[in-house]
């Protein structure tokens, strides 16, 4: 019975938001140790919360603690651009994560849960593994990339939804919500982190331009940080001064530089903002006028220096890209050549056009076009399926948590209309499934448990 209850214990912690401070903490100690050298010390700091992230798989039963160390993961990750030739030799580490995995999902084992968006995710998974068929050729199919990507995002992105799906769920230790936006929240704090401390390692270059610094990383730092704000600006209606980490969040993604990120991010930031004044009603009056206070003061004093400072980003947003350009044309010409299939996701013909990184795919940068590029008609027909079924469970419920989880889609599909986004099936990919697994089972949790009925706002569209 003490085992028991000591082993409770540290699984409180493990799920505690001390805890997620702690590994933020971990994570930022490394991205420090770096500075401008070489990208070994990100590499260790993601084998120290790999660790970390392995333990927590063995003593919790419950998934969601494992969530926040695999997310700094790919947050460390998105600075170790073209680095393959390095993990790659951490390859004889598989055999015990894999263990580890099994472990977990077999000691802890659910009844299997299917959910309400199977049906999207089963389409999805069908249209992927058939891409290019009738025109990819057995070589271009079966190479390690094309093989790893079409797993990815089609039979294992299935998979990975049945298993999240059937592990997470409500708990009666805390409100699944707040839970999962907390983590998200600090998820983004730690992408905040990122970007400032790349400003100090940059500094002199900063102050001689005083425009964003622009880094390799900036479009993966602000699809992040789409993926984040909008669960900031939700916990403000719990703890007001959350609506601060909102902002700050939207600021980093300006000074990112990333011309996705300041066109999406604007308009993400005004959704949040809408549905947080329509919404938090007690709040409303604080709220409009801290906007306007900030818009006032941004318009009348800073409107020079701030379009100074961002002009070289509005100049490269509204000059266009070749290099994209010619990626659009390629997928509309790829989708002519096999309508019903596409080229497939081991088709490499774009090269010419971008020479992607190694043991990445020819990505068309840009998620209609990569549909049509790589799956044609069949995989119109089936994403467009997936949308209408995570939608359906959105819509079902509308509460200011599902409307903050389709705002944090929105921010996610508008960067995937100019990066491959979703078509990255770690991280983007798992998060875009993971969001739609949290609304469903926060739809269908149990009134007996935490925050059950207590859901702030039940929005009638009737």
């Amino acid at each position: 019975m003490e085992q028991n209850a000591a082993i409770e214990k540290i699984r409180r912690f493990l799920c505690s938001k001390t805890f997620m401070v702690i590994q933020c903490l971990i994570g930022a100690a490394f991205v420090i140790a770096r500075g401008m050298g070489d990208i070994m010390p990100l590499v260790y700091g993601n084998l120290v919360l790999g660790a970390i992230l392995c333990f927590i798989l063995v003593i919790c039963d419950d998934l969601i603690a494992s969530l926040l160390p695999f997310l700094l993961i790919c947050c460390i990750s998105i600075k170790c651009y073209n680095s393959f030739d390095i993990y790659i030799k951490l390859l004889p580490l598989a055999p015990f994560v894999l263990a580890v995995l099994i472990f977990h999902f077999v000691v802890y084992r659910q009844k299997l849960d299917m959910g309400k968006t199977w049906p999207g995710a089963a389409a999805v998974a069908i249209a992927v593994t058939l891409g290019g068929l009738g025109k990819i050729s057995a070589r271009e199919y079966f190479s390690g990339t094309a093989l790893f990507y079409t797993f990815g995002l089609g039979i294992g992105m299935f998979l990975m939804y049945m298993l999240m799906n059937t592990h997470y769920h409500a708990s009666d230790k805390y409100v699944l919500r707040l839970k999962f936006s907390f983590i998200m929240m600090f998820m983004g704090l730690f992408c905040v982190f990122m970007i400032v401390h790349h400003y100090i390692l940059f500094w002199p270059n900063f102050i001689s331009k005083l425009s964003p610094i622009y880094f390799q990383w900036r479009n993966n730092a602000s699809t992040i940080l789409m993926l984040s704000m909008p669960f900031a600006f939700y916990l403000s209606i719990h703890k007001y001064p959350f609506l601060f980490i909102g902002g700050l969040e939207y600021i980093a993604i300006l000074f990112t530089g990333s011309r996705g990120g300041a066109l999406g991010g604007t308009i993400e930031c005004a959704l949040c903002l809408i549905v947080l004044v329509y919404c938090d009603k007690k709040n409303r009056k604080k709220t409009l006028i801290t906007i306007a206070s900030i818009v006032t003061v941004a318009l009348s004093i800073f409107i020079v220096p701030l379009m100074e400072f961002f002009g070289p980003v509005l100049t490269r947003l509204a000059g266009g890209d070749s290099i994209r350009e010619g990626l659009i044309r390629r997928a509309v010409e790829d989708f002519k050549s096999n309508v019903l299939f596409g080229r497939g996701l081991g088709y490499n013909g774009n090269n010419d056009v971008h020479n992607p990184a190694k043991f990445a795919i020819c990505w068309y940068h840009s998620s209609p076009f990569q549909v049509i590029g790589s799956f044609g008609l069949v995989g119109v027909a089936a994403f467009g399926f997936q949308l209408y079924n995570r939608m359906k469970v959105i819509w079902s419920s509308v509460t200011v948590f599902n409307l903050t989880l389709f705002v944090s889609y929105a921010g996610l599909f508008m960067m995937s209309l100019v990066n491959p986004g979703e078509f990255c099936p770690i991280p983007y990919g798992m998060i875009a499934t993971l969001l739609f697994i949290i609304c469903d089972k926060n739809n269908i949790a149990p009134a007996y448990l935490p925050g059950g009925k207590e859901e702030e706002i039940k929005i009638e569209l009737t």
